[in-house]
């Protein structure tokens, strides 16, 4: 049965690879994605800056098992989600756990 679902979302985790002295840290972490439309996708330019910032801030509804440098839990918010994603390494495994997950749904229908 074929489901079709007005606000679909998902969640995955995803590893970023942070850099550390000598070398890079696999941090692996959950985000929840909101499923992004074809004409509200098509809108955005994920070439710029600005287009895969807009893009980011509105699939990424959701993000656990992240700390700050204390070690303590952080709750999501906002801000948390523009922290996380102006972080090269995990901005790069946010982007990358969206269109393997879509591009694996369109694989399978």
């Amino acid at each position: 049965m074929f489901i079709v679902d007005d606000n679909p979302r998902f969640t995955h985790s995803v590893t970023a690879m942070a850099p550390i002295d000598g070398g890079f840290e696999p941090q692996e972490f959950k985000v929840t994605y909101r499923v992004m439309d074809a004409a509200e996708f098509e809108k955005l330019d994920l070439n710029t800056r600005e287009g895969s910032d807009a893009f980011l801030r509105k699939v990424v509804v959701g993000l656990d098992d992240i700390a700050g440098a204390d070690r303590k839990a952080l709750p999501y918010s906002d801000q948390l989600r523009d922290k996380v994603i102006r972080l090269p390494w995990a901005r790069k495994a946010i982007v990358q756990g969206y269109f393997k997950a879509i591009a694996k749904s369109v694989e399978g229908n």
